[in-house]
């Protein structure tokens, strides 16, 4: 039985991706922070349906070298999921610092113990953040880090993704980088994803709604495409881009209105309007700059190398709604 080493298996993108793993045969070696947090795992799977048999957990620190060794021995295959994620402006070390070094720990681990693929989760936050905002993005892009309007996140996975390119190119280990755009859908855990609660908890609390639009994936999705990546050997060297699509705010707002959700904005602020308004309240000017504009994403690797295509997000995003609703944090 293959064996495949999953770091962060408690987070949001993992669980989907060992019950991938399961459900293909693999034995699976997984990494939790917290001794709770096991039966966290334990619980989930069992709910879903899903045998915990062939499944190992390690309690393993991204800032500690305890037990990352020992952990990869004998995985033949390395998803690398464990990263921070906090938003907004917060000191760079919370992020930055565990991400990379964690990266590192494991990556080194991999080496060592001569596992033959290593994909890491990255970010299209290390793909978008030029000097120059550019609508038009693929997977050669690459967050430029002089760029001082980037947050400590973009910063945190640009530097761990090149620090991963950099380490595996010298040890000749075949590895890839998987790069989702905002991911939705519900979590397996019910614990809530950071981009889940931030992105519609914000959407409910507008007036109203700006011409903006925001590129999104379904989670499942973006699990597959781990799974595939590990599996090709074609992905070796890859960068993998994933979008299902870029997504205006006043359909998405529709689709949550449809599913029952009638505290979601309803009304679109003229372009003109909104400019006004931002002459006078600074943290508006951000948003005033990117009225009308669409991203258009190139997932070509995606595509022509896995073989990757996603399914509709529309239900994703009212899945991730109805699971904000559960909880008491969204209302009807």
């Amino acid at each position: 039985m293959k064996k495949v080493f999953v770091s962060g298996g408690s987070g949001y993108i993992a669980m989907y991706c060992i019950k991938i793993l399961i459900n293909k045969g693999y034995h699976i070696v997984t990494s939790v922070r917290e001794s709770n947090q096991i039966d966290l795992v334990k619980n989930s799977l069992a709910k879903n349906g899903i045998s915990y048999e062939n499944i190992e957990f390690k309690i393993l620190n991204l800032l500690s070298d305890d037990g990352w060794m020992d952990a990869l021995k004998g995985c033949g295959y390395v998803l690398h999921l464990a990263s921070p994620v906090i938003p907004g402006k917060v000191d760079e070390d919370l992020l930055v610092k565990p991400a990379v070094e964690g990266m590192e720990r494991c990556l080194n681990a991999a080496i060592k113990n001569g596992a033959k693929k290593f994909v890491q989760t990255s970010s299209y936050a290390a793909i978008y953040g030029r000097k120059k905002h550019n609508n038009e993005h693929s997977d050669n892009d690459w967050t430029d880090l002089s760029n001082e309007k980037i947050m400590p996140y973009e910063i945190s996975k640009t530097k761990a993704e090149k620090k991963m390119w950099e380490m595996a190119k010298k040890a000749n280990l075949d590895a890839c980088a998987i790069n989702p755009v905002l991911v939705l859908g519900p979590s397996m855990t019910g614990v809530l994803s950071m981009s889940n609660r931030v992105t519609i908890k914000k959407i409910f609390s507008l007036p109203f709604i700006p011409d903006l639009s925001i590129s999104v994936v379904g989670v499942r999705d973006v699990a597959e495409a781990h799974v595939m990546a590990m599996e090709n050997d074609d992905a070796t060297g890859n960068r993998f881009l994933l979008s299902e699509k870029t997504i205006k705010l006043k359909e998405l707002c529709n689709i949550l209105f449809k599913a029952g959700y009638k505290k979601v904005p309803r009304f679109l602020i003229p372009n003109f309007l909104l400019k006004l308004v931002a002459l006078f309240i600074p943290s508006l000017r951000l948003i005033a700059s990117r009225l009308g504009s669409v991203e258009k994403l190139y997932t070509k690797n995606a595509n022509n190398i896995l073989g990757w295509y996603p399914t509709s997000v529309d239900s994703e995003i009212v899945n991730s709604a109805k699971q904000l609703y559960d909880v008491g944090i969204l209302k009807k």
